[in-house]
């Protein structure tokens, strides 16, 4: 009996699945078919002694007969029994080891409870209600409005299975929550990367390779599809209701604005090769003020005061820089600074500022491309047209590419000053002679030598950002390079006075004098 007891005592810390293998291990046969655990004490539990007479104490954890007699005054006799009661028995001696299970049989028997098996679980109810869902929507698939009662769903299913299971070996039941939710939507891993409010831009060139932007820097992780058919799943999803979207052989390339303000671009294959998805996010709440971009070293602190009193003076201002330097960012931030009773037209190709959800008067304008019959086209330069018509107090144009700045000239120059617009060029003093070649592709363009004086006395600051090198790991990043105006033009060209630049050292310092700006601008 001692060898029961300290078996007992080895094995009073499992539960559930693993206790219950030991008394129905085939490895005991006699124990399953003689013995028994009580701790209720209703039954006798006296251990067997020498022949001697003593009534029956209850007992707890004690391995005893299966046969219901109820508990009494009995002696200890090979050939007497008392009528109330019953024969002692030993509890059989057992080798220690044949007790203690294996640790395959541990997993097995706690595999009820991995990590995989709740999954699984989860995802197969999922994927039940949602195939109910559908089936009452009359659709076959989900569409990229579905997201937020889908996750609110898997939500549900995950609470269920926490609550009817809370043994499960789970510490972090929202990672699962997030992982089933990518695993019933066409984002797959993708959602993983979606949901990080750090990663600025996803690339993904077919099932070879994917890159992630997170502060500038890139980063290549594994390509989140097998196969490009989950790649033009993962667009459709998109273009599902979209209206003027759609990616098929008549249509290879798609460009889009996703509903949280992201914006897509994908090309099969071919003409691309391999079949190409570029999302580039731009999170308005990432910086809401100039504080938040000075304290990611964007800006220094003492050029605020200036910023502010350019926006509030109603300067025009002209943010340019090349590809991806936070031209459109850095625009949202000082769009922020209007004031609160002026009405601001916002124009652009593909929506990316989102004004109007925080202004209480704007108005926001986009762009169309032609339908496959080449017809329907909105172009920048319609909006342009379209905007002087609703009595704007100012005018910010996402992007100038074409024609359409020489109307952003015009509008500037006959009483909408304080508007803002972005260009890409590749340094300060190349950013004026290139808006003068835009706007001489104007069909109404007078001649170069006219578009060259309105554009000197029309812009009064350019503001030229990129990405530089910094900290001791040399790693790029986002910075306001440049603050500039206009001196005046030479004989071909705008000449552009830097007032503040980046440093070798990584520091801000004073270029130019002040006085070099136009007098409306110190004023």
């Amino acid at each position: 009996m001692s060898d029961s007891c300290s078996f007992l005592s080895r094995t009073r810390h499992l539960r559930g699945p693993a206790r219950s293998w030991i008394f129905c291990s085939s490895q005991a046969p006699r124990i399953t078919r003689q013995w028994f655990l009580s701790r209720s004490g209703s039954r006798c539990g006296r251990s067997s002694r020498a022949a001697s007479s003593s009534r029956c104490r209850r007992g707890r954890h004690r391995l005893l007969s299966t046969r219901p007699r109820p508990c009494g005054w009995s002696r200890w006799s090979r050939r007497r029994t008392h009528r109330r009661g019953r024969r002692h028995q030993s509890a059989p001696r057992i080798r220690p080891w044949l007790w203690q299970p294996s640790r395959e049989d541990t997993r097995m028997a706690l595999m009820v409870n991995d990590l995989a098996a709740v999954q699984a679980r989860v995802l197969s109810r999922v994927e039940t209600r949602l195939a109910e869902q559908l089936a009452l929507r009359e659709r076959t698939r989900l569409r990229v409005e579905d997201q937020r009662w889908v996750y609110e769903l898997v939500g549900q299913a995950v609470a269920e299975e926490q609550l009817s299971n809370p043994a499960a070996v789970h510490d972090d039941w929202e990672l699962m929550w997030r992982t089933v939710f990518a695993a019933v939507t066409p984002l797959g891993p993708l959602a993983e990367h979606l949901a990080d409010p750090d990663v600025e831009e996803v690339r993904i060139n077919g099932t070879e390779s994917c890159f992630v932007f997170r502060d500038g820097r890139r980063i290549a992780v594994p390509p989140p599809f097998a196969d490009e058919a989950g790649l033009v799943e993962l667009v459709h999803w998109y273009t599902d209701g979209a209206a003027g979207a759609r990616l098929d052989r008549a249509s290879p390339m798609v460009t889009m604005t996703l509903p949280e303000g992201s914006r897509l671009h994908a090309a099969l294959s071919p003409p691309a090769r391999p079949m190409t998805v570029t999302i580039r996010r731009h999170p308005p709440a990432r910086f809401p003020d100039l504080n938040a971009l000075e304290s990611s070293g964007f800006l220094p602190a003492a050029l605020i005061p200036l910023l502010e009193a350019a926006v509030a003076g109603r300067l025009n201002l002209l943010v340019a820089g090349g590809a991806g330097a936070g031209k459109t960012t850095f625009m949202r931030v000082l769009s922020r600074l209007f004031g609160k009773d002026e009405r601001i037209v916002t124009i652009e190709d593909q929506a990316e500022l989102h004004l109007w959800r925080e202004l209480p008067d704007c108005v926001s304008l986009e762009g169309r491309p032609a339908n496959i019959e080449g017809k329907g086209a909105i172009t920048i330069q319609m909006l342009v047209h379209e905007a002087l018509r609703m009595s704007p107090d100012r005018i910010v144009i996402g992007e100038v590419r074409g024609g359409e700045a020489l109307d952003l000239l015009d509008a500037m120059n006959t009483g909408h000053p304080g508007s803002i617009c972005t260009l890409h060029a590749d340094s300060p003093r190349e950013t004026l002679p290139r808006l003068v070649r835009l706007a001489l592709r104007n069909p109404q363009a007078p001649r170069a030598e006219v578009v060259r004086a309105e554009v000197v006395s029309t812009v009064d600051l350019i503001l030229f950002v990129g990405f530089a090198r910094v900290g001791p790991d040399c790693r790029r990043a986002r910075r306001l390079l440049s603050i500039g105006c206009i001196a005046g033009a030479d004989v071909d060209r705008p000449v552009v006075n830097e007032l503040i630049g980046l440093g070798g050292d990584g520091c801000w310092h004073r270029a130019g004098s002040l006085t070099a700006m136009s007098d409306r601008a110190r004023s």
